[in-house]
């Protein structure tokens, strides 16, 4: 990488390092390099802090009389290189419509279907064949902020490191065990094999999720947004559970379905 500083930044989009952070919008980049692009002062600011994978911090000049000074300062005190690029690279680089001026190349950690199953918390969410990229990033920030042990995504779901997964996740997915499972049935009978009863969010549920006993480890599956769960996978659960909802109502967004019957497991573990 050649040496760069806030009043001498890389302009060019034929630069090599340029070219390597731009590829990064390809989801098969990302799994071939093991790594992604976050956006942001706050989000890069807590990811050098917590020390959760930064390999280079990519900002521009307006940085240095912008809010995120702390990012620079928290930078060197890592040891992390800033590679500085203009005002129009940055804008260009970034997803977000109105970009702030500082992006973080990150390195993907990689959890086992293990850490999921012998976590203390015994909950666990199984997304199916998600496609909406703000919806699977509702749900790992919810799944966090309840205390799961986390995410198992199945193939043909979208990419947890889509940029809006991660703009939806607002850092979550730093910190919180995400895992691509090659197989959803599988995987259900590992959980059921080490004590965890599977519940299936679906419309028409025999039971609704405020009936369940939710203190027992449990893992949840949510199903693709307008699909929902169907097959082999449906067939599988131990629970196929509903929300009561009014007669006006015929369903709910798959990541506030996802959140109720997160925080019902939550008041009960609570109150247990």
């Amino acid at each position: 990488m050649e040496p760069t500083a806030p009043h001498n930044p890389i302009t060019g989009r034929d630069n090599r390092v340029v070219k390597f952070l731009a590829s990064l919008g390809d989801a098969k980049v990302r799994k071939k390099e093991k790594t992604f692009l976050i956006e942001g002062v706050k989000m890069v600011e807590e990811a050098l802090r917590e020390g959760l994978g930064v390999k280079q911090v990519v900002a521009a000049p307006s940085l240095t009389q912008h809010h995120g000074k702390g990012v620079i300062r928290l930078a060197e005190r890592r040891g992390v290189d800033i590679l500085w690029i203009s005002e129009r690279l940055m804008d260009q680089l970034a997803e977000s419509k109105t970009p702030q001026p500082v992006m973080a190349l990150m390195a993907m950690r990689e959890h086992s279907e293990e850490t999921l199953l012998d976590h203390a918390s015994g909950l666990i969410v199984l997304a199916h064949e998600l496609q909406d990229p703000g919806n699977l990033g509702t749900i790992i920030r919810t799944a966090e902020a309840v205390g799961a042990a986390g995410v198992a995504v199945t193939p043909h779901s979208v990419d947890p490191h889509h940029p809006k997964t991660l703009r939806a996740t607002m850092g979550s997915i730093l910190r919180l065990p995400v895992v691509k499972i090659t197989d959803g049935r599988a995987f259900l009978d590992k959980c059921r094999r080490q004590g965890f009863q599977t519940a299936a969010m679906v419309l028409n549920g025999e039971r609704t999720l405020f009936e369940l006993d939710l203190t027992k480890p449990t893992a949840v599956i949510v199903g693709q947004e307008g699909a929902g769960l169907q097959g082999d996978l449906l067939e599988d659960v131990d629970l196929r559970v509903r929300i009561p909802m009014a007669e006006t109502i015929d369903s709910l967004n798959v990541a506030i379905s996802a959140a109720v019957f997160l925080y019902e497991t939550y008041r009960q573990r609570m109150n247990a």
